[in-house]
């Protein structure tokens, strides 16, 4: 599947525009909130004093960990884009994700001319709350827990079918 993506991130009431060629999908859009969230976490640290400072740009440098393909190892996932050139890219990409770094949700938007997108809705998940089912902690550890003692597909590509099931059951509940 292909899994390039337009990523809008909104943080402080700005937002900021970022192409990908690998981090669409299902699961990733998770590892970069993920990201994001702890950057913005370590920035709340007194050192910074009462400073603005966001951290979306920050994405630009993030690179592929575990969670990514092999091929993807410390590579940069990301490059900063303008609004204009990502809505030129959108009849070439099947993901527009939006990570809002305040509320700590991703929003999927799927676009439809992708044959194995055509069916799903777009679909905002938390980040991680414990007590909800439908949030991208409880697909996490669900995915590691289905994992155990699997052997066959790598776990990155079992990851995202996972993240996808678990996508499609929020979507129709």
């Amino acid at each position: 599947m292909d899994t390039s993506a337009i990523y809008t991130i909104r943080e402080d009431g700005k937002e900021f525009y970022f192409y990908t060629k690998y981090a669409g999908g299902f699961s990733y859009p998770f590892e970069a909130a993920a990201y994001l969230g702890g950057l913005k976490s370590a920035l709340r640290k007194p050192r910074t004093g009462k400073q603005d400072i966001c951290v979306a740009p920050l994405l630009a440098q993030m690179k592929g960990t575990y969670y990514f393909p092999e091929a993807l190892k410390d590579e940069l996932l990301f490059q900063e884009t303008t609004k204009e050139i990502a809505g030129d890219l959108e009849k070439d990409v099947p993901f527009f994700i939006t990570v809002d770094v305040d509320q700590y949700t991703v929003t999927f938007h799927f676009n439809d001319q992708f044959e194995e997108l055509k069916d799903l809705e777009n679909i905002t998940i938390p980040c991680y709350e414990s007590t909800n089912k439908y949030s991208g902690g409880y697909f996490t550890n669900e995915s590691l827990a289905r994992q155990m003692g699997e052997s066959g597909v790598t776990f990155q590509k079992t990851n995202e079918m996972i993240f996808r099931e678990l996508d499609q059951a929020g979507n129709s509940g």
